[in-house]
């Protein structure tokens, strides 16, 4: 079943509302991911299973945009100044598609890749 998670642009009154569904920013998060070197997204534990983690999480509270990402770092890369570059490049690919600011993006560090 879909996951019907909005976030919601107010216009006003003459041009109404419009409503951007969550797994927009679930993309262009693994998109940002994927095309960072040292990084990868840790799809280690397989398939999605409900009750399981997800590997890219995005959540809207009070039409605000969190992100929870787990990730496997190269071996050799400085682990705090890789989540840093990974959290400032996910908030500024949504910024720069959606207009949206993200409130938090959230790294964890699951695996290192010798």
């Amino acid at each position: 079943m879909a996951h019907n998670e909005y976030y919601t642009f107010d216009q006003g009154t003459v041009n109404g509302k419009i409503l951007m569904n969550i797994q927009v920013f679930d993309e262009i998060t693994k998109k940002t991911v994927s095309e960072m070197k040292n990084v990868s997204l840790d799809t280690s534990k397989g398939i999605q299973i409900p009750g399981t983690k997800a590997v890219v999480s995005c959540s809207i509270k009070d039409n605000e945009v969190y992100v929870c990402i787990h990730v496997r770092l190269k071996y050799g890369v400085n682990v705090s100044k890789m989540t840093r570059e990974i959290q400032e490049k996910i908030a500024t690919s949504i910024k720069q598609m959606t207009g949206v600011l993200v409130k938090h993006v959230d790294i964890e560090v699951d695996n290192i890749d010798f």
